[in-house]
């Protein structure tokens, strides 16, 4: 019996030897659901911690981890710290190594455990490698070029008394973005024309602003909140007009930003081009595309 179970343990640490190739900088972090990632570039500063992974760079907030250790051996991997309940209450974490018809072997804190099928009251295994999820991203920020640009279209509903004599806002432009220190931020500037079909005119304008953003990951609900000014010209009937109107703009929606460095958004993009009483607002949805230079 002590025979077969040193014969178990150094067949269970030979497995653990081939498929771990020794490394001596390694890290893993174990998050609280049990997904664990060992990674050679890790650092922390303040309450973060700092990981390059799969070739991209994540800061991830301590307090959403269950533990650091620094201590591991390894190449880059990923890989979940199952849980099991056992008949008589006690609980077991570790890394499922081999299945058996009768009995699990797992690998804890401790060593290698043999866990007996008829045994176990609850287990929560999950056999596919996790990966780090997309909200702790720092690609923005460690992307060589911080600037980017794209194009977009819109279409928009006008509201008040322009409804009835220019009820739809047709556009499209460009905009060009910079990605500021501050994660996830960026600052920007948008050129859009567009065009407004009436029963007797028809409207076009031209419109420049400037704007702020905040994202939350790659990919996230996004908002943007800016200003600028727009040349309007209409006609209607035996009316007409044209000038400049001082420009407020909000847009939310969603961003995708892909690995290839391109970025896609859909959102709610509200305008009002300010004039007394006769104040242009229009409101519709934009889509955009574009990619980092």
């Amino acid at each position: 019996m002590v025979q077969q179970i040193k014969y178990n343990k150094i067949k269970y640490a030979l497995i653990l030897l081939l498929t771990i190739p020794f490394n001596l900088h390694s890290t893993e972090i174990l998050f609280r659901n049990g997904d664990a990632f060992i990674a050679e570039d890790v650092s922390e500063s303040g309450s973060y911690v700092f990981i390059s992974w799969q070739d991209r760079k994540y800061r991830i907030p301590k307090s959403d981890l269950l533990r650091i250790d620094k201590n591991k051996v390894g190449p880059e991997s990923s890989y979940r710290y199952s849980e099991f309940e056992l008949t008589d209450g006690s609980i077991v974490r570790g890394i499922l190594v081999e299945k058996q018809s009768s009995k699990l072997i797992i690998k804890t804190e401790l060593g290698f455990a043999e866990l007996d099928l008829t045994k176990i009251r609850r287990q929560e295994i999950n056999e596919t490698s996790p990966t780090i999820p997309d909200r702790y991203l720092m690609d923005v920020q460690s992307h060589d070029g911080n600037w980017r640009g794209g194009l977009s279209i819109s279409g928009t509903a006008s509201f008040g008394p322009w409804s009835n004599i220019f009820p739809l806002i047709y556009g499209g432009g460009g905009f060009v973005e910079r990605v500021s220190n501050t994660q996830y931020s960026f600052l920007g500037f948008s050129s859009d024309y567009q065009y407004a079909p009436g029963k007797n005119g028809n409207m076009t304008m031209w419109s420049q602003n400037f704007y702020y953003g905040k994202t939350f990951s790659a990919s996230s609900p996004y908002f943007l909140i800016g200003f600028g000014a727009s040349y309007i010209s209409w006609q209607d009937g035996d009316r007409s007009r044209a000038g400049i109107d001082p420009d407020g703009v909000f847009e939310f929606g969603w961003n995708w930003e892909t690995k290839n460095r391109t970025i896609f958004r859909t959102g709610i993009r509200s305008v009002c081009s300010f004039e007394g009483q006769d104040s242009l607002c229009r409101s519709g949805i934009r889509f955009s595309l574009g990619a980092f230079f």
